[in-house]
C-alpha cells in the first residue's frame, strides 16, 4: 500500500519527462482530442471565412450563432453503426458526444451578413468585411 502512495502519476510517464518540463507544439493527432471539430479561418480582402471540418454529420444536427463577435458551432457526434456484433475496440480515434466550438471573430466584420453553407462534411461561414471608413478631407473657408 504504501509503494502504490510512493509512485508517481503514470500520465506523468505517458508522454515522457521532455513534455512536462519543456512542453512543445502537440500534432494535429493530439489537438483533435482537446480541440474538435477542427477550424480554419482566412481572410480575403472582402471577406473573411470559417472552416470548420465535421465530417459525418448532417447540416441540420449544427448550432450555429453569432453573438457579440463570436461565432460558435455546436453539436452532437454518435457512433456510426459499425457492425460489431461482439467484443470491444482495440483502437478507436473516432470523436463521439457533444461539442461547442468558439471563435472570435476580426473586429472589421459585418456579423449581419453572415452566410453559412454545408457540403462534404465541411461547414463554411463566410462573413464580409464592413466597408473601411476612408478619411474624408475637409476643406477650410476662408471668412
Amino acid at each position: 500500500m504504501i509503494s502504490n502512495m510512493l509512485r508517481f502519476p503514470i500520465t506523468m510517464f505517458d508522454d515522457g519527462l521532455d513534455d512536462w518540463f519543456f512542453p512543445r507544439e502537440r500534432s494535429v493527432r493530439q489537438q483533435t482530442r482537446s480541440a474538435y471539430p477542427l477550424v480554419n479561418v482566412g481572410s480575403t480582402e472582402n471577406n473573411v471565412d470559417v472552416y470548420i471540418f465535421v465530417p459525418g454529420m448532417e447540416a441540420d444536427a449544427l448550432d450555429v450563432v453569432i453573438e457579440k463577435n463570436l461565432l460558435s458551432v455546436a453539436g452532437e457526434r454518435t457512433q456510426a453503426d459499425l457492425h460489431q456484433d461482439e467484443g470491444d475496440y482495440t483502437r478507436q480515434e473516432r470523436y463521439e458526444g457533444q461539442f461547442k466550438r468558439v471563435i472570435t471573430l476580426p473586429d472589421e466584420v459585418d456579423t449581419e451578413s453572415a452566410e453559412a453553407a454545408y457540403r462534404d462534411g465541411v461547414l463554411h461561414v463566410n462573413l464580409a468585411k464592413r466597408a473601411a471608413v476612408k478619411p474624408r478631407q475637409i476643406n477650410v473657408a476662408v471668412h
